[in-house]
């Protein structure tokens, strides 16, 4: 060697300079000494063929093995190589994710900040951008139909799909977009494979995998299938097997299991889970009650109240004397009156602060009968259950009045806008419930000659003014056809 000519690399097993790495073995450079000492001529691990491999490495392969092995990151099989890595060799297209960032110089930036300034012109914008036929992000031209189209889309505008036949955009390339979005969905399925350890599993996984492939488009198959490694993966490491549903609905909950409905539907049509819906309720109701518990601080006097009222009602669940439903439309107004009590300063429900409760909440009447009980008989509460209708009336017309101002203060006249005026106007003016203006589809709605309204509903007819009561006719754009129907 040239004592002048420059040593560009160092072994990294003796530190000596060389002009080029005679073997580089996992990301590791050998000199040709080196090379001698440490490497030994054997069998490879895989095909049993004599090469020289690492002597501290039983399981190292020949380089014809490594070179053949698929893809490190897409996984492909048949490709070209493009740079063999630390993980294994990656094809061509993968290789430039491999690569060692570069960094730009700053006077590179400011120059082509600065390209155009001093000339009188303008920087020249990008002709790059993403063609409408193929949606590929290339240089692009304007077609005389003036769509901004790659070079491949503008000259040979379709050809047929190589893998099914189907025409595409030319742009495309190798795959049309349901064939790619096949392809990538299948290479995302067996990287969640490699998580699973257990035969079983893998199994388990690619037929549900399958399966949602014909249930949904590839795309979403291929954007979702991530998503539902994670529940298979629980289920393997915490039972090795599909378990019951019981056993499902402790560990990951209602909520969690809505959360994989697919999954859930796949194991129950193939007969591995068998779904109870009243166990999946009672799950959600229990899960519902102790969020109703604990919204009150348990070392408050009202936190302590209720979670004693709960008790007791779960042992009337344990007695099969209510369902667990029940527990939970009766802990929701006690939570909700105590709640107030412990605003002003906690002390136990007096019969203003249920009387004010119920003036409020008129329907809670029946739900909160058990808890007004269970206050009299631990606490001696002596509370009446009392409802004043003529209170209760008043304050529903004054919500109602307050609806029909808000209305007219908006600026919206809309359909959305009749139908609601309509509905609280049969609330306000003649005392409906609100479930019947909710049901104006079935109803004969129809208007006078100075725009008012008439509803016929369970054969009887009710009136009540238009909004712009006082612009008569001219205000009144369904005036001229009476009984017309609502949409």
């Amino acid at each position: 060697m040239n004592s002048d000519q420059a040593l560009k690399q160092l072994c990294d097993e003796c530190g000596r300079g060389m002009l080029k790495a005679h073997r580089v073995e996992a990301g590791r450079r050998f000199c040709g000494t080196c090379y001698q000492r440490v490497f030994e001529r054997r069998q490879c691990a895989r095909c049993g063929v004599q090469s020289r491999l690492p002597k501290g490495n039983q399981d190292a392969l020949c380089r014809d093995c490594v070179k053949n092995a698929p893809c490190a990151r897409c996984g492909k099989i048949e490709y070209k190589i493009g740079k063999i890595t630390l993980f294994g060799p990656v094809c061509n297209s993968c290789s430039v994710y491999f690569r060692p960032p570069k960094l730009v110089a700053v006077s590179v930036v400011q120059a082509e900040g600065q390209r155009g300034l001093g000339t009188g012109r303008a920087p020249r914008p990008s002709d790059r951008g993403t063609c409408q036929d193929c949606r590929r992000h290339r240089s692009l031209s304007t077609s005389l139909a003036g769509r901004r189209l790659c070079a491949a889309c503008l000259t040979v505008s379709c050809i047929p799909c190589p893998c099914c036949g189907m025409f595409m955009p030319a742009g495309r390339g190798n795959s049309c977009e349901a064939c790619y979005w096949k392809d990538t969905y299948l290479k995302r399925l067996r990287l969640d494979e490699a998580g699973l350890s257990s035969s079983q599993f893998v199994q388990l996984f690619r037929a549900f995998g399958m399966w949602l492939l014909e249930q949904v488009p590839a795309q979403k198959a291929a954007l979702t299938i991530h998503g539902y490694f994670p529940f298979f993966y629980e289920m393997e490491k915490r039972w090795g097997e599909i378990p019951l549903y019981s056993q499902l609905l402790i560990y990951f909950t209602a909520e969690g299991l809505r959360r994989v409905r697919l999954p859930m539907r796949w194991m129950a049509e193939t007969g591995q889970v068998v779904v109870d819906a009243q166990e999946r309720e009672d799950a959600s109701d229990l899960r519902r009650v102790a969020a109703i518990v604990a919204s009150l601080p348990s070392e408050t006097p009202a936190g302590r109240v209720l979670a004693a009222y709960s008790r007791e009602l779960q042992l009337k669940v344990a007695a099969h004397r209510v369902s667990i439903r029940t527990v939970r439309l009766a802990l929701r107004p006690a939570a909700s009156l105590l709640a107030t009590c412990e605003e002003n300063g906690f002390q136990l429900p007096e019969q203003t602060a249920l009387d004010r409760y119920l003036l409020n909440a008129p329907g809670q009447k029946a739900s909160i009968t058990g808890f007004v009980s269970y206050l009299n008989s631990q606490h001696a509460a002596n509370l009446v259950i009392r409802v004043d209708e003529q209170k209760t009336l008043l304050l529903r017309r004054r919500r109602l009045e307050a609806e029909l101002v808000r209305l007219l203060e908006g600026e919206r006249r809309d359909e959305e806008f009749k139908s609601e005026w309509i509905s609280i106007s049969l609330a306000y003016f003649h005392g409906l419930p609100g479930r019947v203006g909710k049901g104006l589809k079935g109803m004969s709605v129809s208007t006078d000659a100075e725009g008012n309204f008439s509803v016929v509903w369970d054969g009887k007819t009710y009136w009540f003014p238009h909004w712009d009561y006082r612009s008569g006719t001219a205000s009144a754009p369904d005036s001229t056809v009476a009984g017309k129907s609502l949409k």
